[in-house]
């Protein structure tokens, strides 16, 4: 069954960021050097798994406020970033060389 918010969620960062959808790693939105997993509060530890094994600069993107506390806290010390439903960055990613990926909270799209 398809998620609504899930596929409202990619849509509206698709047309925000650019990029496709999905990879061979089933990432939702792939831009450049840019990952993003979009998840719900049910799905947000498996996100942060699958990003975790990747490189570049990685966002999991929430669907609903109620997520972004735990996003925040699943993602502690794994340098992947946290976005609003709308792509907005709540927590910056850091990049393939540790260091956060820029100060003006919207991703480099390389």
């Amino acid at each position: 069954m398809v998620n609504k918010a899930h596929s409202a969620t990619v849509r509206r960062i698709k047309d925000r960021y650019g990029g496709v959808s999905g990879d061979a790693y089933g990432i939702d939105i792939v831009a450049e050097e840019l990952r993003i997993e979009v998840e719900t509060s049910a799905t947000l530890g498996g996100g942060v798994d699958r990003l975790s094994a990747l490189d570049g600069v990685r966002y999991i993107a929430v669907t609903n406020k109620e997520a972004i506390h735990d996003a925040l806290r699943l993602v502690d010390g794994t340098g992947i970033g946290v976005m609003d439903g709308h792509g907005n960055v709540l927590h910056p990613a850091k990049g393939s060389d540790g260091e956060p990926n820029n100060s003006e909270g919207e991703p480099d799209r390389a």
